[in-house]
């Protein structure tokens, strides 16, 4: 019975192996390992952007729920979750560069690919879309950042209370780990780059909005109706794009409200997918 037992050990093992890549696996990218999560199987294939800071398990409940409908792809940035830190820096020149390379080693440079993008996300999303076009079926931008927003919100701040959020700013990043704190020292970077280009394409787009202000806090308020009122002008510029507001979620919708996130994205693929028929 126990070599029995041994056998059918051996024999799962081989069966699983021999199936190929596991989900749950790694991607050597500039000799670093990039930890990469797939799920499921069919196109269009939808491939998860994290937000600054945020590894794949930000995306988990949504991404198992699109697996049984499609192909789905996840992964850490460099030095975030499981994946090794690099010394490349984390402008989205390094970040587009990464998700190009990713999906020619996960074998997807063939299909049409949905992106979904979530806060910084967003940025790498419309930065690969503008560079590689002919990738990109379908975008979903879940309260994404804006090029104009730290511009916007400094307008409605005095000059020393702008030096005291540049100087708390400063010491929040020192506080970071190395992977994130490498991210947040780009973002002014992320803001001049993005305002080079507008995104010229009529694929489908769906932006997720979070109008939730803190309570009773007139900042808050005033930064979710400056953040409101930019998304409102980017669908000016993409007039095809679909706007859906919450008041139920925080910046993080996918992790608040998951069923929203998992609803809009499958009316994506399944736009995609009616577009190639």
């Amino acid at each position: 019975m126990k070599n029995l037992n041994i056998f059918s050990i051996l024999l799962l093992a081989f069966g699983i192996f021999a199936c190929g890549t596991q989900p749950d696996h790694y991607v050597e990218i500039d000799g670093k390992r990039q930890h990469v999560l797939t799920l499921g199987s069919g196109q269009p294939v939808v491939v998860f952007l994290a937000g600054g800071g945020c590894d794949l398990t930000d995306f988990d409940s949504v991404q198992r729920a699109i697996s049984k409908i499609t192909k789905t792809i996840s992964y850490d940035k460099p030095g975030l979750g499981k994946s090794e830190l690099r010394n490349s820096p984390r402008t989205l020149d390094h970040l587009v560069d990464e998700l190009n390379i990713l999906i020619e080693k996960e074998g997807v440079s063939t299909v049409s690919i949905v992106l979904v993008g979530h806060s910084m996300g967003g940025d790498v999303a419309r930065y690969f879309l503008h560079l590689y076009p002919r990738y990109i079926a379908g975008m979903v931008l879940i309260d994404p950042g804006s090029e104009y927003l730290d511009q916007e919100t400094r307008k409605q701040k005095t000059e020393k209370q702008n030096a005291l959020d540049d100087s708390l700013w400063s010491k929040e990043i020192e506080t970071m780990p190395m992977g994130f704190r490498m991210e947040a020292q780009c973002y002014p970077k992320h803001d001049s780059l993005l305002k080079t280009f507008n995104i010229s394409t009529s694929i489908p787009i769906t932006l997720l909005a979070s109008i939730k202000a803190d309570g009773e806090d007139s900042a808050s308020k005033e930064f979710v109706d400056i953040k409101w009122n930019l998304y409102q002008k980017f669908q000016t510029k993409v007039p095809q794009m679909k706007i859906i507001s919450t008041e139920k979620s925080g910046h993080f919708i996918q992790l608040d409200e998951p069923k929203l996130v998992i609803d809009a994205i499958t009316e994506m693929v399944r736009l995609v997918d009616a577009a190639k028929k």
